[in-house]
């Protein structure tokens, strides 16, 4: 069962919430990857089977991340499900970190919606067969 402190859970949730303000293209792949092993590893370690579906999702997002080819709409609506239940799930938190994942809920959501947005254009605008990768969001 999760034993760590919420002060520590703070630390690394206001650290989350830092690197997305800074838009989604300053934060370097490998950099989200870790961030996204560390706080499934953190949900999973808490045994709570109600966050299994947040961790899942993550599961997800990391291969969407380090798989062949970046699809931002896939990314973006992983994204936008992962801010969905981040703010559900801080109505349950401890009351230190309920606003904190409020707001990474709505960083993730809203990230996720232009990152899916943005894809979706560029896919109309490409011409047929082209292989360009999606362009991220600021």
């Amino acid at each position: 069962m999760d034993t760590i402190p919420a002060e520590t859970h703070a630390a690394e949730l206001a650290a989350t919430i830092e690197d997305l303000e800074g838009g989604l293209t300053e934060l370097p792949l490998s950099k989200a990857v870790n961030r996204i092993d560390d706080w499934r590893r953190e949900i999973l370690d808490t045994e709570r089977e109600d966050l299994r579906p947040i961790a899942d999702n993550l599961g997800k997002l990391h291969q969407a991340l380090t798989g062949d080819g970046l699809d931002g709409r896939k990314i973006g609506r992983l994204l936008v499900t992962l801010g969905e239940q981040t703010e559900a799930a801080a109505d349950g938190a401890d009351e230190r970190l309920r606003n904190g994942l409020r707001r990474l809920g709505s960083l993730l959501r809203h990230a996720g919606s232009a990152l899916a947005g943005n894809a979706a254009e560029a896919e109309a605008a490409e011409p047929a067969g082209s292989d360009r990768a999606p362009q991220l969001p600021s």
